[in-house]
């Protein structure tokens, strides 16, 4: 039985340590490849092949082991060994950019969809996957998600996802607060879980992404307000400073992170820490994605998470629902001397079966999958978005505007909230550092 190797890449100095090890081990691997690469005629199976695929921890075996079980069952199949190299979430881009630029690229690796997949110089290492079957069952977000330059450039399985206040509805149910449509009202309603003791919205601060995302999100109503808003940022024809709806929506968000509806200590808390917090009825709401009720549930099956709804951001006018572009997406090295063997794996992935697998193991993609022939299974959560996104829906900036980052946004936001700048200055820091990579690609 060939053996499935998944190795995880830990700490800076190991990691880059590791790097240079698994360098070595790919180019191995590359040079039994080319020694080898001839089919078995004996048994129908390929040998001395082993395709090297990276990807981000949290991107694969969420809460199971669904990756590492199909990478076995390929093996088995056709005799190619899947080399799935883990790396650490806070690792992985710089890793992933390391071996693009050292030559060391690996036969496959995994991109967010969108525009966030610019950064990895598509034309140079992605290769075109236009003309593969599994495309035609495409969903329509997941073909939009893995367009570039109108060709689809990766095999996406994630799902269409996107972010809102997720709430306790048995707790709102219970204080007699309606889902709230203004800032106004958001604020009636904070103050009247705060005066019970409770954390209205509890923020994981501590993980400076998560505040990119507040804005990220903010990022449909603003363009609804202004007409090609994307399309102009992303041209450099327009800056972030001259839209005065981004002003608006970091004024009044720091009135709430001021007024305490944000908990007491929400620039430390932990992302894991949010589950505890919510799962123990200490927190009424949090910023959140459709499926995190799932990871509630399954961690605090007495909180009943699995009924919780959601809301769009009732900060500054918005009433509409920011989602994905799919989430991640796995690429094809188009210089890999294993292509066709990668196509292989993905015609393997794709087939109705192996999805059937891949959803059922990991319940928090399920709600849209990216295959037509897959039914979904939207959460509450993701049935009541719907119903109270009134103004509709739109991509959230993090998949829809060039040169977007969470973690760097989040960083001016907290300077923000300690009242070291300026919702303005926020604005035109954003502006300043999207200015260097236009620069640079120029």
């Amino acid at each position: 039985m060939m053996k499935t190797t998944t190795r995880i890449l830990s700490a800076t100095l190991a990691g880059l340590m590791a790097l240079s090890i698994t360098a070595c081990g790919s180019k191995a691997s590359t040079d039994i490849s080319s020694s080898n690469a001839d089919s078995s005629q004996a048994s129908g199976k390929v040998e001395g092949v082993t395709l090297t695929y990276v990807v981000s921890q949290n991107w694969v075996n969420k809460g199971s082991t669904v990756d590492d079980d199909l990478n076995k069952k390929f093996e088995e199949e056709t005799g190619i060994k899947i080399d799935m190299q883990v790396i650490p979430d806070d690792q992985y881009v710089n890793v992933l950019k390391t071996k693009l630029s050292t030559g060391e690229v690996p036969d496959m690796f995994m991109v967010s969809g969108g525009v966030g997949a610019q950064k990895f110089m598509p034309e140079k290492y992605f290769a075109d996957l236009s003309n593969e079957a599994w495309v035609s069952r495409y969903a329509e977000y997941a073909k939009q998600g893995t367009t570039i330059g109108g060709k689809i450039m990766g095999l996406m399985r994630w799902n269409v996802d996107g972010w809102g206040i997720l709430y306790n509805k048995a707790m709102y149910d219970e204080m007699g607060i309606k889902v709230p449509t203004t800032t106004e009202e958001f604020a009636t309603a904070c103050d009247a879980l705060l005066a019970k003791g409770i954390t209205p919205v509890y923020e994981t601060g501590k993980d400076t992404w998560h505040w990119g995302i507040w804005l990220s999100s903010y990022g449909p109503y603003a363009a609804s307000k202004n007409p090609n808003l994307y399309e102009k940022l992303n041209a450099n024809e327009m800056k972030f400073a001259d839209v005065k709806e981004f002003e608006a929506f970091l004024n009044e968000f720091k009135s709430i992170y001021d007024k305490g509806y944000l908990g007491q200590n929400s620039l430390a808390n932990p992302w894991d820490a949010a589950y505890g917090q919510l799962g123990e009825g200490k927190a009424a709401g949090f910023l959140g994605y459709q499926s995190y009720q799932n990871e509630v549930a399954e961690k605090y099956p007495d909180s009943k998470a699995e009924t919780w709804e959601m809301y769009p951001l009732p900060i500054a006018g918005n009433n509409m629902y920011s989602h994905s572009a799919g989430g991640n997406m796995t690429v094809a090295y188009k210089d890999s001397k294993n292509l066709e063997y990668v196509k292989q794996f993905f015609d393997f992935l794709t087939k109705a079966e192996n999805l059937k697998t891949y959803y059922e193991g990991r319940p928090d993609l399920q709600s849209n999958p990216s295959f037509t022939d897959v039914p979904g299974n939207p959460t509450a959560a993701g049935n009541a978005m719907m119903k109270n996104a009134t103004g509709g829906e739109g991509m959230e900036m993090e998949y829809g505007v060039l040169y977007w980052d969470n973690t760097q946004v989040g960083v001016y936001m907290q300077e923000m909230l300690l009242g070291n700048k300026t919702a303005k200055q926020v604005l035109e820091s954003i502006d300043a550092d999207r200015q260097k990579m236009f620069d640079a690609q120029s």
